[in-house]
């Protein structure tokens, strides 16, 4: 179970290929699928994420900022 919770920043610490250069980089947590991927958003500019939608990633690939 993650311990991350919707308003949390967290820092990408590791990427895979669709998330390829967003390591090092700060946003907010929007939603947590329990157990699965952790929605973050901010990552990227607002008009990038209206377009493509927020990044999501495994709990071990963030750390609490």
């Amino acid at each position: 179970m993650s311990s991350f919770k919707k308003g949390d920043r967290v820092t990408v610490i590791a990427a895979g290929p669709e998330n390829a250069g967003t390591v090092g980089k700060t946003g907010v947590v929007f939603y947590d699928e329990t157990g699965g991927e952790v929605v973050v958003k901010g990552i990227d500019g607002r008009l990038a994420e209206a377009v493509k939608g927020y990044r999501s990633y495994s709990p071990d690939q963030l750390r609490k900022a």
